[in-house]
């Protein structure tokens, strides 16, 4: 502990006020010089350096996919809450008008009238949604959106159009929910004929 405290001394009585005030202290350049790197030292703290960025870049893009695959959940539960929650006055309705059946009053008018409202108001909830009926009936047949069921012979629509529409299709956005099942127009009964 003695020769500690004198190296102490020692070189607290070399440095001048100005040095000591400042903080400052000049070490020779001879002092200063470090012991050389060898390459293979070099590489493996560089090794080092890369693997500690890839760990955490590989870390991070784990907390990415989870954060997005939660938030996607989120989404889609969101989605589901507002059809449901736009749907309620439909069930209300049609728990009104079942309520009415049991009472033996299907028969009258307020009953019809509630069922056709109901009807008038379900469609609406889902065009809100972005849900759209495919054009039928007069359009040219397109298998992207019909699915055609037979043929028959027409007067009024021509070859190769939709006739008639068995059950309804609808998109949602630009994509196919389900395809409308069609009648496809032959055309006149001479040109069946012809052929």
């Amino acid at each position: 502990m003695e020769e500690k405290n004198t190296v102490v001394e020692e070189v607290g009585e070399e440095l001048s006020e100005e040095e000591v005030e400042g903080n400052i202290v000049e070490m020779p350049e001879a002092e200063i010089e470090a012991e050389p790197i060898d390459d293979l030292t070099q590489a493996q703290q560089e090794a080092e350096m890369y693997k500690d960025r890839w760990m955490r870049l590989a870390a991070e893009f784990e907390n990415y996919k989870k954060r997005t695959a939660r938030e996607f959940q989120a989404l889609i539960k969101s989605a589901s809450e507002d059809v449901i929650r736009d749907l309620l006055p439909i069930l209300d309705g049609v728990g009104r008008a079942l309520a009415h059946r049991e009472d033996g009053q299907e028969e009258t008018e307020g009953y019809q009238e509630g069922v056709a409202m109901l009807m008038e108001q379900f469609p609406k909830v889902l065009k809100n949604r972005n849900l759209k009926e495919i054009e039928t009936v007069g359009q040219p047949f397109d298998p992207n959106i019909h699915e055609a069921l037979m043929q028959m012979v027409s007067d009024t629509i021509q070859a190769g159009h939709v006739a008639d529409v068995v059950e309804r299709g609808y998109s949602l956005g630009d994509k196919v929910l389900r395809p409308a099942k069609v009648v496809v127009s032959q055309g006149k009964a001479e040109e069946g004929n012809e052929s």
